[in-house]
Parts: structure tokens; sequence; C-alpha cells
């Protein structure tokens, strides 16, 4: 388990994220909502190690009851923005995240190559970020994170610049590596209908300042959800969102 406990993150003249708290399971999916500026990628962005220059932020992380230093191999994170660099190919790109990690170029190379027609890449890798859509570069960007053997996932709004089917089938793909191989997530994210059919739980945030007002578990399997449990929940998730909006 991955525990957050007070997090506190403020710029020079502003408290952005006050005292935030959660814990994060191997093998399940949280997902985080918000409104807009209320510091989500803030805290996944701190939990990585990432935050940026001229904000100060306060807090602890425990990895199994031990406290950690920031950043850590335990979590990968994946940001908005694909970030991709224009001057590598496709391939190395997204192996970028295993050599960062110690692992060989031809190791990492040759680990990414066989996942590339999984994510919609086959016949891409060696092109270059300008020669693709935006929805391609997203896909070898989520590659690039979901291949590097942390145990937990941080993925801000990692589906956003996808079509609708492709998400559909990243979300589909992200589910079932799970299975496969248990790792705690904690996703960003401002789709209902995607937080509650992939989440565990849902985390809402409220602003001026950040923090978590609730804590929400959806328990049904995900195979055994139906539209009309999941709209129930949505209602309950949207009312939370116009309260802390008014």
């Amino acid at each position: 388990m991955l525990r957050v406990e007070g997090l506190t993150i403020r710029s020079e003249d502003r408290l952005l994220v006050s005292d935030v708290s959660f814990a994060l399971e191997e093998g399940r999916i949280t997902c985080l909502i918000g409104p807009s500026g209320c510091g989500k990628s803030s805290v996944v962005k701190w939990l990585s190690g990432v935050l940026p220059d001229g904000l100060v932020a306060e807090g602890a992380t425990h990895l199994d009851d031990e406290r950690l230093s920031l950043p850590t191999p335990a979590v990968a994170y994946q940001p908005q923005q694909d970030s991709l660099f224009p001057w590598l190919t496709i391939a190395e790109n997204a192996a970028l995240g295993l050599e960062v990690r110690g692992m060989s170029r031809s190791e990492a190379r040759a680990w990414v190559l066989p996942l590339l027609e999984a994510f919609g890449l086959g016949g891409q890798a060696a092109r270059f970020p300008r020669e693709l859509s935006g929805g391609m570069r997203q896909r070898a960007a989520f590659l690039r994170t979901i291949v590097q053997p942390g145990r937990f996932l941080l993925l801000d709004e990692p589906f956003s610049a996808l079509d609708a089917v492709t998400r559909l089938g990243m979300q589909t793909w992200l589910c079932e590596r799970l299975r496969e191989t248990p790792r705690g997530v904690l996703m960003v994210t401002h789709d209902l209908y995607e937080a509650t059919q992939l989440a565990d739980r849902v985390l809402v945030m409220a602003a001026r300042p950040g923090r978590i007002v609730a804590d929400i578990p959806i328990t049904p399997p995900r195979a055994a959800r139906t539209e009309a449990n999941l709209a129930e929940i949505r209602t309950v998730l949207r009312s939370l969102l116009m309260e802390e909006m008014t």
C-alpha cells in the first residue's frame, strides 16, 4: 500500500492543496476528479517527484509502512501532455523509461517493440513524433509509462487525446494488464463515465484550496457493473462537483 499523508502545496502567494491524505492499493484503480484548478495534477506531480519550481510541498509518503523519498522507482508517471522527445523515434521514446531505470538500450527496445501493435502503433517504430497524430503520440506515451516496473502508476488524463474507440481499447488493455500484474493506479480524469467504468474508488477534490471532500467506493466488479448502478454513482459525483463549484 502507498500512503500519502498531510500533503499541502503552496505557491508564493496562494495555498493550492491543503492536508490531502489517501492510500493506494496494488491491483486497484483510484480515480481523482475535481473542478479545474483544484490541484489534481499538482498532487500526482508531487508524488512522482516532478513538482514545478515555485511550488513548495509538505507531506509524507509511505510504502508498506516505510517512509519514501521522492522521486521513487516504485512509481511510474504519465503527464497530461505526451512529452515525447522529438529527436527520438517512437520505439526509442517508448523504451526511454526502461533505459532510465537501468536497462540497456537494446534490451529496452526489444521489450517494447512487440507491444507496439497492441497500442495501435504497428509499423510506426521508426517514425518520429512529428509524423504521428496526437492520439498516436498519446498511446506511445502511455506505452512508455506502463512498461516501467513501478508498483504504482500515476496517470494524468492518459486517454484525453484519444478518440472514443481507441480510448475504450486502451481502458480495456489497462484493466487486462492489471489483472496479469496487479499494480495500484491513481488516475486523474474529468470524465465521470471513465471514472465509474474503470475505478474501484473515486476521490473527489474541492478547490480553494484543493482538498479531498469525498471517497466513493465503486463496489460491483467491473464485469458486473450495469448502466443503472453507474448512473446513480455519477449522479452523486456530479452533485458533489456542482456543490464545490458554487
